[in-house]
């Protein structure tokens, strides 16, 4: 291997920090890697396949501090070994590897504090404890060391601790013209670690894992730190696996592949990253503090930017206000069975415009906590079956496209999952060429929207999408938090949520629009204020603010979370404070920067329009049929679907989805127009039933009694009170079938 890196110009010139993960096994460290559950770590670089120094912590550190780092698997050469120390000492005057620094104390840490270095050293297991004459070894070689039991592997919050301990005594006591270098034993996955996971008293492979998602979530901060002292070297690596019971194996001490093989990684901080990044802070801060003090914390300024909210109080008192999200009606869990439904008899709806066409790209990272989407995780690594998927998505635009009537125009698209950027740049190109080829896009000319996330938004795959005439992206940020997006088991970080906004801006798009959540457990008003203060500073032309909802089958609901108690308490907070920085609400979720539309009344109406879907779990709705493929939300019946979808021959065939009478056709148009943008238009409605909303829903009525609704210019709306309680109000739309339909959804 050729060096890679000149030790010598790195020492002096950089700080210099080495964090051990105690026991990391190689397979758990690169599994991780490959599914997004360390996303702080993945952020520099990928792991190395290495040769562990030693079988337990003591011989492995004896050999790392004297320079005998972990070797990579793969190079068998000693010549081509990677060297960052050695010692003058070794092999009887041989000569140093080029780029190696080269030193003569015992260890090269204390080489480094001859240099000038302030030398550090934050432990955890035993071995480190200075309690004992053997815990004194390691940390007498260091000017500074510190242990204490909330350190060790028996303590749930050790990581945190340690960093924490590390911020405020040592980092936060340097001055960034001072070179440091520490060295940090992260104990968390050493044994026991069972309490990471829920698998009772007995450690495991899978504790192991989820420890090192906890460990993950720690380093940031840390990492931060360094930043702001300025250029840090960092070693990251494991000094040796552990066993839970392979081939009988307990733990470690003793020779096996899983204990010698262990990850190693080393990468450089750039200090000047923190100083974007405390700006962006500091500028946050400023939001906050002009646009919501004075209604968080007792100030009288800027009154005039935040309504009053006093019939908030009404809305606060309903015990159960988020009942089901009404994105759509009828739900998919309503659908059943279709017999003798051939889509060449339904496609005259789409003569003319006002179609809308959907493309479903079901592929993920990994599954987020609250996800119930028809998506799949692991995908990525399976480039025959995703590009089977594309080509099927071709042969049913081509079926499709074939039985169209002439004169079809479709108005907007939309490509959504799943993560679409996650498709190879060549794929994601095919997609928008099937688009064009069999519906007629002309990009350019029409709304285009996508959907992203953090982690897959590349440079090369947005340029991909600004070529395509992508007039709106779409990211799920959720939250700016580290502690919050591990709860909802999001795997991307903060830092990376920022380089993707900064890219999204940087290629230049009409509309950007982020998503954030409110209602995760441990969520503060505090700390859902900095995630929309940090989203508003890229002045996003959208933000929609999203409940959390815990549904059955997802992965939080599984392991018993619950969301916040004070949901409505945080809705009131992101509202007021979108409101207050010149956001106009168009639904509860929805939040649109304020612009001239040329008047109330020009607005669009949407009961009836036509969307066409492609791929495998969207949606059509054509007239009054709906229909897609069974729904379901766990990975393994995803796949199922998948599979028979790349078998599928007809795609004119419609076997599934729901055709609605009249009264249902009332229902959807009623949700689609009073739970979003400006109400129900009265004479509307009466032109397409022949009646009106008050005599087909009397609970319209009830609300106007009660504040929740109020009539004007021609529409029914919902008051501010009203919007607060869309999840409330709005399944009382549902019908009794369908009703009884989505509750027997499971045995069905």
């Amino acid at each position: 291997m050729v060096q890679k890196i000149n030790m010598n110009e790195i020492a002096g010139s950089h700080n210099i920090l080495f964090v051990c993960i105690d026991s990391l096994r190689f397979d758990v460290a690169y599994e991780e890697q490959e599914n997004g559950g360390t996303p702080v770590l993945n952020n520099y670089g990928r792991w190395r396949k290495c040769h562990a120094p030693g079988n337990f912590t003591y011989p492995s550190h004896q050999a790392m501090f004297a320079g005998f780092l972990p070797i990579d698997c793969e190079i068998s050469e000693m010549k081509k070994r990677e060297t960052l120390f050695f010692s003058e000492d070794i092999g009887m005057g041989r000569k140093a590897p080029e780029g190696a620094f080269l030193f003569s104390r015992p260890t090269w840490v204390e080489e480094l504090a001859d240099m000038g270095y302030g030398t550090y050293c934050i432990g955890g297991l035993s071995f480190f404890d200075k309690r004992t004459a053997l815990g004194n070894v390691f940390p007498a070689l260091f000017q500074h060391s510190y242990w204490n039991p909330s350190f060790g592997c028996k303590v749930y919050d050790s990581a945190k601790n340690q960093v924490s301990f590390a911020l405020k005594n040592i980092l936060g006591k340097t001055s960034p013209g001072n070179k440091i270098m520490m060295y940090i034993n992260i104990s968390a996955l050493h044994y026991p670690n069972y309490f990471y996971a829920d698998c009772g008293e007995k450690d495991s492979k899978e504790a192991h894992r989820m420890a090192l998602r906890y460990v993950d979530s720690q380093l940031e901060r840390l990492f931060n730190g360094f930043a702001q002292l300025g250029d840090t070297f960092v070693i990251c690596c494991s000094d040796h696996g552990t066993c839970y019971g392979e081939d009988g194996i307990w733990y470690h001490g003793i020779n096996h592949p899983i204990i010698n093989t262990v990850p190693y990684k080393h990468f450089i901080i750039k200090g000047n990253t923190n100083k974007q990044d405390k700006s962006l802070m500091q500028e946050s801060q400023n939001i906050i503090n002009n646009n919501t003090e004075d209604k968080y914390m007792g100030k009288t300024e800027n009154t005039e930017s935040i309504p009053e909210n006093k019939d908030m109080d009404k809305a606060e008192n309903v015990k159960e206000p988020y009942i089901q999200y009404m994105y759509s009606y009828p739900h998919k869990t309503a659908y059943r069975s279709l017999e003798g439904i051939n889509l060449a008899d339904w496609l005259h709806y789409l003569e003319g415009s006002g179609n809308s066409l959907y493309l479903h790209i079901p592929f993920c990272q990994y599954k987020c906590g609250y996800c119930n989407l028809f998506s799949v995780a692991g995908a990525e690594n399976k480039l025959s079956f995703i590009e089977d998927y594309v080509y099927t998505m071709e042969r049913q635009a081509e079926q499709v496209s074939g039985v169209m009537p002439e004169g079809v125009l479709f108005n907007s698209m939309d490509i959504g999952g799943g993560t679409p950027l996650l498709l190879p740049g060549h794929i994601l190109e095919h997609v928008f060429a099937i688009a064009e080829k069999y519906f007629g896009i002309k990009y350019g000319e029409i709304p285009v929207n996508v959907e992203t996330s953090p982690n897959q938004t590349e440079k090369s795959k947005l340029e991909i999408l600004k070529k395509n005439g992508v007039t709106r992206i779409s990211i799920g940020v959720q939250s700016f938090n580290s502690l919050e997006l591990k709860t909802l088991h999001r795997f991307h970080s903060p830092g990376r949520a920022l380089e993707a906004l900064e890219l999204i801006r940087d290629t230049g798009f009409p509309c950007l629009n982020i998503d954030i959540i409110y209602g995760i457990p441990g969520q503060t008003k505090e700390t859902l204020l900095k995630s929309l203060a940090q989203a508003v500073l890229f002045k996003p032309e959208e933000m929609f603010v999203y409940p959390l909802y815990v549904k059955n089958g997802t992965y939080l609901y599984q392991r018993g979370v619950k969301p916040s108690a004070d949901m409505m308490g945080l809705y009131k907070c992101a509202r007021d404070f979108l409101l207050a920085n010149g956001y106009k609400q168009q639904s509860m979720r929805r939040f649109v920067q304020t612009v001239d539309t040329g008047g109330k009344d020009n607005i669009p109406l949407c009961g009836f329009g036509n969307t066409l879907s492609a791929g495998c779990g969207g949606r059509s709705y054509i007239g009054n049929l709906h229909f897609c493929s069974p729904y379901t939300t766990g990975n393994a019946g995803c796949i199922q679907q998948l599979y028979n979808y790349i078998k599928q021959k007809d795609f004119l065939k419609i076997e599934h989805g729901f055709i609605l009478p009249e009264d249902e056709q009332k229902r959807r148009y009623a949700v689609k127009h009073i739970l979003f943008g400006r109400g129900i238009l009265t004479e509307d409605y009466k032109k397409h039933f022949k009646s009106s909303p008050e005599e087909d829903f009397p609970f319209i009525k009830e609300w106007q009694e009660k504040g929740y609704a109020c009539t004007g210019g021609g529409f029914i709306s919902l008051t501010e009170e009203g919007i607060a309680l869309s999840d409330y109000l709005g399944p009382e739309f549902i019908s009794s079938e369908v009703k009884d339909r989505m509750a027997d959804w499971r045995s069905f």
